[in-house]
């Protein structure tokens, strides 16, 4: 396709998903407010593309850009956030599974970046996709750079997306997305980490490439909970370090003694910590261990659409896991 303008003010040229979609005139532009949701392209499915548009957020939100859109529950998304200038999470890519936004899932430095985002200004944001890459970028600042776009390198519709009111101008499409040579960064598994889980009722389910295993990849949260199992072998016995992070409850039985309970979850906090990210170092269980087959069970509960997951490694003198 050639390079093509959308007048995002016409309210009728574009499928609308979202608590609200007003044509407005802002700071003298033409421009569409959309309020908690997506207005999609109809009719134009691609894969590698470059979109561009113009933002203005009167205050806290998240307006960005959908991509590769199967349906209204799954898609590629990358926004800034004016709200969280200067910060770690001020861009931040976030693919939706079941409708889940996961960036309690995707975080550091492989899926978020520090850039400069104007609140009440008009920002430019640009995407450029093409495979398994994407590139998003805040007018003229480094781009945030993701090796590998979690729906992989597949065709979908184009849109625009926000959580609170935002307005979005003249949205450029065009089939000719440019990459940095540079290559992001990629995430770093720590060792022993438990990359397959038996799911009971759903069979095994593998880790995302970052060692944590997202559910909501596989599952609605309207299923609430998951029981999940694996055994490692031990043959000489002694010290075992399991280390973990999750999100949204957890309890973690070894061996049918419960070893760990907790709350993992968003908090409205400036604070790294508060966000209830999956992190691979949050907690740390030591046990004594005797010779043989040893069994974790682990009850992961849902709370909010922001990501539903676990990282586990095992730490200990010649430990084996068994077969899922």
């Amino acid at each position: 396709m050639a390079e093509k303008v959308y007048d995002l003010a016409s309210l009728d040229s574009f499928n609308i998903y979202a608590a609200e979609a007003n044509s407005v005139t802002w700071q003298g532009r033409r421009a569409l407010r959309l309020v908690n949701g997506l207005a999609v392209i109809p009719g134009l499915i691609l894969s590698d593309v470059r979109i561009e548009v113009d933002i203005n957020a009167p205050g806290s939100a998240y307006p960005g850009i959908a991509f590769r859109i199967t349906d209204r529950m799954n898609y590629e998304l990358g926004y800034a956030q004016p709200h969280t200038s200067g910060l770690w999470d001020a861009l931040q890519y976030d693919p939706v599974f079941h409708q889940s936004n996961t960036w309690q899932i995707y975080h550091g430095s492989p899926y978020q970046k520090a850039v400069t985002v104007p609140t009440s200004e008009w920002f430019h944001l640009r995407a450029d996709i093409q495979g398994e890459r994407a590139a998003f970028t805040v007018d003229d600042q480094p781009p945030l750079i993701v090796n590998h776009l979690a729906h992989g390198p597949k065709t979908g519709s184009l849109g625009i997306w926000t959580y609170l009111p935002a307005m979005f101008a003249d949205l450029l499409v065009s089939a000719s997305p440019s990459l940095p040579d540079n290559i992001g960064d990629d995430p770093v598994i720590p060792d022993g980490t438990v990359t397959e889980w038996l799911v009971e009722g759903f069979g095994v389910i593998t880790c995302e490439p970052n060692g944590i295993l997202n559910l909501n990849r596989h599952l609605p949260v309207a299923l609430g909970e998951v029981h999940l199992a694996r055994q490692f072998e031990l043959p000489s016995g002694g010290p075992v370090e399991i280390a973990l992070g999750f999100s949204d409850e957890l309890t973690l039985q070894l061996d049918e003694q419960v070893i760990f309970e907790g709350q993992q979850t968003f908090a409205n906090l400036p604070e790294y910590a508060a966000r209830g990210y999956v992190d691979a170092n949050q907690h740390c269980v030591r046990q004594i261990l005797v010779p043989g087959v040893h069994t974790l069970a682990a009850c992961l509960k849902v709370t909010e659409s922001f990501g539903w997951g676990l990282i586990l490694s095992l730490q200990g003198e010649q430990i084996q896991l068994l077969p899922v």
